[in-house]
């Protein structure tokens, strides 16, 4: 009797990404374990990447439009219910900067699979150019909204000996999501759409009892945009909003107080000053305009991610030789 291998759907989020998916593609071809299937998801390019990339495919991936910008969530999400249909186990968020290695996979597999509650793992993150540590999953302090990535600009030979361990919140430039707790809990927030995805559904899952897995066994390598997105208005618009938004759901009343304190009379004022000083008028604004919405507005509360469509995907049984 033989075992079938777990179905992997995997989902690459194309924005104007071209080079990228295609050479994230192609380190993914070389990856060992589970029955694949690829959905290159794009989000209304306008690089001239739906005149090169579904033409580049192999059978086993697929070519999908959005024809709008749907955000982080939004385009992801498009995929992870393509490959909920097809009848996936296992949802791989992969972003098109980064470069897998070809025995990535199998440890994820392996820490969902021997615990039940484990709904997502997160391998180490590795910046492709320092060599240093990006994120091995990430923590989060609901009294200050501080999301830190774990062991951040550390040597990667650091983590080589540690084990799996249970973080707050996976990083989202590869995760591996376990069907059966989406099933539960529901898809990303696309209320968000761009920052704090990975957070919030880390902090959805917890609620519902799932565990975050960070296993070091499993590396990948990874762009480091963080300095060039602190001068973008649009970073700096959603990454301030969606962090208030964060707090304002998972938050205690006395969490949500100090953070509302510490951030009105220190990080929010401090952010957009600093912005202004070094020329970032944009950005500056756009961190204002951010807190200010994100204290006042409650988008958080969407629940159009909660409808999980085919549901109930029966397991399949083992094949006889």
């Amino acid at each position: 009797m033989v075992i079938s291998p777990p179905k992997i759907g995997v989902i690459i989020l194309n924005y104007n990404s071209q080079d990228d998916t295609l050479a994230c593609l192609e380190a993914l071809r070389a990856v060992q374990g589970g029955e694949r299937r690829v959905w290159v998801v794009d989000n209304a390019s306008t690089d001239g990447s739906e005149e090169v990339i579904p033409f580049a495919l192999r059978p086993n991936e697929v070519w999908l439009e959005t024809g709008e910008n749907l955000g982080y969530a939004g385009g992801n999400n498009a995929g992870i219910r393509e490959a909920m249909a097809w009848g996936a186990d296992y949802l791989l968020i992969l972003n098109p900067d980064c470069r897998v290695r070809p025995d990535f996979l199998l440890p994820l597999v392996r820490g969902l699979e021997a615990l039940p509650k484990a709904g997502m793992a997160c391998p180490l993150v590795i910046d492709s150019e320092s060599g240093r540590i990006q994120s091995l999953g990430g923590e989060v302090s609901l009294w200050t909204g501080h999301c830190a990535r774990r062991l951040y600009g550390l040597p990667a030979e650091q983590a080589g000996q540690m084990r799996w361990s249970v973080v707050d919140f996976p990083h989202g430039a590869c995760v591996l999501i376990k069907r059966e707790m989406l099933e539960d809990i529901g898809l990303l927030n696309e209320a968000y759409f761009l920052y704090y995805e990975d957070v919030e559904l880390g902090l959805r899952a917890a609620r519902e009892s799932w565990q975050t897995l960070a296993i070091p066994q499993s590396q990948v390598l990874h762009g480091d945009t963080t300095e060039r997105g602190t001068k973008d208005p649009i970073v700096s618009f959603y990454g301030t909003r969606n962090q208030a938004w964060v707090v304002s759901e998972y938050g205690r009343p006395l969490q949500r107080l100090c953070f509302l304190i510490f951030s009105c009379y220190g990080r929010w004022p401090l952010k957009a000053l600093w912005r202004g000083l070094r020329g970032e008028f944009k950005a500056g604004l756009a961190a204002a305009r951010g807190a200010w919405t994100g204290h006042h507005t409650n988008g958080w509360q969407a629940t159009g991610h909660l409808a999980v469509p085919w549901q109930g995907h029966p397991k399949r049984p083992p094949e006889d030789i």
